[in-house]
């Protein structure tokens, strides 16, 4: 079936192309069939380009300050964020609704398991979650078994606990799964619900929350079966100093010799890499998810871009389910990381052909690992995303040059105006600088993904979000009613968790060299 969209204004190469005027383009069988345009004044207010690519994310459908989890150090914020047992499948529908009315059409979900033994009932959930919301999801099957509190002796978090929590931090050490199990449920998962809009990974959460022997495994079998390696590494300072404390010949240099890094690998965050780590991680084709926002809203510092750039090291933009205003906005936090991070010369560190070489080609490698993401032309993915730049730019001086002057009072046609104005410049501000400085995800009007229609008059297509939202919302506030407890012992965590590391040393990773 062919399908066709018109637009005014089409970014077919965003940042390497100026945007074509009164574009038409083709579809069938989720491909682009051709793009034509037709130039002169465009015909209408809106604008088209690559749908986004949310290149690390979490899924929350209850935003964590909800469940506890305020801004806070990442170590003390991962103490107080207690999930409650939803219905995975109610739970991503909310949060892939979201991320679609903001234009994303593609993410990776590291999805956060309440137990081993649930994890394929909850891929099943999100599985069908994705289908009927209708984005691409790469599902990460997490797999930890070590550390589930602090870095290191577990035990010596005991003396900060209250009685509660040392019975729960017994219960979580005699309840770790074996990772052998973990990992064997990934190819199952991808053999029950892999598709083209769903791609299934291995999901290590972190080396300082897998043992070694864990993540060999995991490097063996995603060199069997080719399948991709989704995982957090060098997110915060206290990670930093117990892996370097742990791993002699450092951290990158270890997955390295396990054969871990490889260009089917994504590492999430890497506030911490230093400038040998970049240059080995760009050798092995890697690329790192940068989360920004995240970032500053967990302590953990920002990201290393211009070490990325010096060293080739490919990167994208992830929200962590953390957004700067926590609304899943994917424009407002691009335009967060390019300002923090365009470097501070005369020449901008992230051109916005570069920002958007990262943000759209590499990010999507994350989903599978294709590098031909990002540039609307026959044979490439169908997936789009419609603004209003009508309702972007209804506050600009400056008319387009492709546009007729709009008339004043008084200016009716053959009337001279009283005054004469100023001319106007030779160049306004082009339709990429626009999008990089005023858009937001309330201007997204359309969505289409592999050709179909996703997000329809700024309205999901299939499902209705705001009843979603309401369910989601009321059976959370059922099953935290069941455990009135449960806030205050995620509080008590928190604070326990920060006394450990503020007073014990343990931020140095003095107390355990173990790496096994």
């Amino acid at each position: 079936m062919t399908e066709r969209l018109s637009v005014g204004r089409l970014l077919a190469e965003p940042g390497r192309a100026p945007a074509l005027r009164n574009a038409e383009v083709t579809m069938a069988d989720g491909r682009i069939a051709g793009v034509a345009a037709s130039g002169g004044a465009p015909r209408d207010g809106r604008i088209a380009l690559p749908a986004f690519v949310n290149a690390h994310d979490h899924g929350y459908g209850i935003l964590p300050l909800a469940l506890g989890g305020c801004d806070d150090a990442l170590e003390c914020w991962i103490a107080s964020f207690l999930r409650l047992p939803l219905d995975p499948r109610l739970e991503a529908a909310v949060a892939f609704g979201r991320m679609a009315l903001a234009g994303i059409g593609a993410t990776v979900h590291c999805h956060n398991s309440l137990a081993v033994d649930r994890l394929a009932d909850e891929a099943d959930g999100v599985a069908r979650a994705a289908a009927e919301v209708g984005i691409r999801v790469a599902f990460s099957c997490p797999v930890r078994d070590r550390n589930p509190w602090i870095y290191g002796d577990q035990r010596s978090l005991l003396p900060y606990l209250d009685p509660a929590g040392r019975a729960a931090l017994e219960a979580a050490l005699a309840e770790a799964a074996p990772a052998h199990r973990q990992v064997e449920q990934v190819e199952e998962i991808a053999a029950a619900h892999e598709s083209d809009l769903f791609q299934v990974q291995y999901g290590p959460v972190g080396p300082q929350w897998c043992r070694d022997d864990t993540l060999a495994r995991i490097a063996e079998a995603s060199a069997l079966h080719g399948r991709r390696v989704h995982m957090h590494l060098l997110e915060s300072p206290r990670q930093r100093r117990w892996l370097d404390a742990a791993y002699r010949q450092g951290i990158v240099r270890f997955l390295d010799e396990i054969g871990l890094l490889s260009p089917r690998l994504t590492v999430a965050h890497g506030v911490h890499l230093t400038e040998d780590e970049c240059a080995l991680l760009a050798e092995r084709g890697v690329t790192v998810s940068v989360n920004t926002s995240s970032n500053l809203r967990m302590r953990s510092g920002t990201a290393p871009v211009a070490r990325y750039l010096r060293h080739g090291l490919r990167f994208g933009f992830g929200l962590d389910g953390a957004g700067h205003d926590d609304d899943q906005d994917w424009l407002r936090d691009l335009r967060l990381a390019r300002r923090v991070h365009n470097g501070t010369g005369l020449e901008p560190a992230l051109p916005p052909a570069r920002l958007f070489d990262a943000a759209l080609r590499d990010g999507f490698r994350a989903i599978d690992g294709s590098g031909d993401y990002g540039a609307l032309e026959p044979g490439a993915r169908a997936d789009l995303v419609v603004l209003d730049y009508g309702a972007m730019t209804a506050g600009r001086l400056l008319g387009d040059p492709d546009e007729a002057p709009v008339e004043g009072p008084g200016e009716a046609a053959g009337e001279t105006p009283d005054e004469t104005p100023d001319e106007a410049p030779d160049e306004i501000p082009d339709e990429v600088e626009v999008l990089l400085t005023w858009a937001h995800s309330g201007h997204v009007r359309e969505l289409i993904v592999a050709g179909r229609p996703v997000v329809t008059a700024g309205r999901l297509a299939a499902l209705d979000l705001p009843g979603l939202e309401r369910e989601l919302t009321a059976q959370a506030r059922r099953a935290a009613a069941a455990d009135p407890a449960r806030s205050a012992h995620g509080r008590h965590r928190r604070e326990a968790v920060r006394a450990y590391y503020a007073n014990t040393g343990a931020e140095t990773g003095a107390e355990s060299g173990s790496s096994g």
